[in-house]
């Protein structure tokens, strides 16, 4: 009996630290999403019920844009990051010249603070003196509107996801590649298989399992984009690359209406656990 009641002593900090900084905001936030309150004014909190969510769904086209855009960026960052991570997994895992550098050199960007690199992008992206615009013109491509043009800007956001965090899909799918049997290879090329072969019949379904990981993960991850929006466009052009995180907060930080953004909140929650789930589900499958 004592040492059970020292057991929960121990544990009873970290269970008071949990409470306090993840399941007390989650239920305050849900309280606030059934209120009207406007933080800004000394208006007091109204109790609304449902309203919000339902203006939400029927009288809010920005977050239809925004959801819409957030689902086609998760869409193609984790595509393109997951090909671009296997191909230099593949490449890396063989025994060539300077492998190790280029393995260090690769894992650099995912280093950096994702805000920190949201600035210094747009620092490189700037019409008047960034560096890539600079190269760019000199090539003869300076009518490119990189950052004010809402048809391109939002591939350009894209293209810095990739850039920063294709070195995690790279790093776990070497780590996997490396922990693989050596002697499946040794005895795929005695049984005359090509290169080719070795990789799609031995290589890639060892790998499923991993790759399912990582694709439900970065994904997750990727849902929560603002960092990069927040640092590079802020939005724009108009609200062509204003993604569902950062409309939360441009509700509750900007227009200070807490009610609301804490619906927001919660209706981004369970979107994020219902994409988490219908991914888990496909992938496995394919597993």
């Amino acid at each position: 009996m004592r040492k059970e009641a020292t057991k929960f002593g121990f544990l009873l900090p970290g269970l008071l630290y949990l409470m306090a900084m993840a399941v007390f905001p989650l239920i305050w936030s849900l309280t606030l999403s059934f209120h009207r309150w406007k933080a800004a004014t000394a208006a007091p909190r109204v109790f609304v019920g449902i309203e919000n969510f339902l203006s939400i769904f029927s009288r809010d086209p920005r977050f239809w844009n925004s959801l819409r855009f957030t689902v086609l960026y998760v869409a193609i960052v984790v595509s393109v990051e997951l090909s671009l991570g296997l191909l230099l997994a593949y490449i890396l895992n063989e025994r060539i010249r300077f492998r190790n550098f280029f393995r260090v050199l690769f894992l650099l960007p995912m280093a950096a603070p994702p805000i920190a690199v949201a600035f210094m992008w747009r620092m490189l992206l700037n019409p008047d003196a960034g560096i890539v615009v600079k190269i760019l013109n000199s090539l003869g491509l300076n009518m490119v509107r990189w950052l004010t043009d809402a048809r391109l800007t939002p591939f350009v956001l894209m293209a810095v996801d990739i850039w920063e965090w294709t070195p995690f899909m790279f790093l776990g799918l070497l780590a996997a590649m490396q922990s693989f049997p050596v002697s499946l290879y040794d005895a795929a090329q005695v049984d005359g298989a090509s290169r080719l072969q070795i990789f799609w019949f031995v290589t890639f379904p060892l790998l499923l399992p991993i790759m399912v990981t990582l694709v439900l993960l970065r994904a997750i991850d990727a849902f929560k984009l603002f960092e990069l929006v927040f640092g590079i466009t802020g939005g724009g052009p108009g609200t062509s690359t204003e993604s569902l995180s950062y409309y939360t907060y441009t509700v509750g930080f900007q227009y200070f209406d807490l009610g609301y953004a804490c619906a927001l909140s919660w209706v981004f929650l369970v979107i994020v656990l219902i994409m988490a789930n219908f991914l888990l589900k496909r992938l496995r499958k394919e597993v």
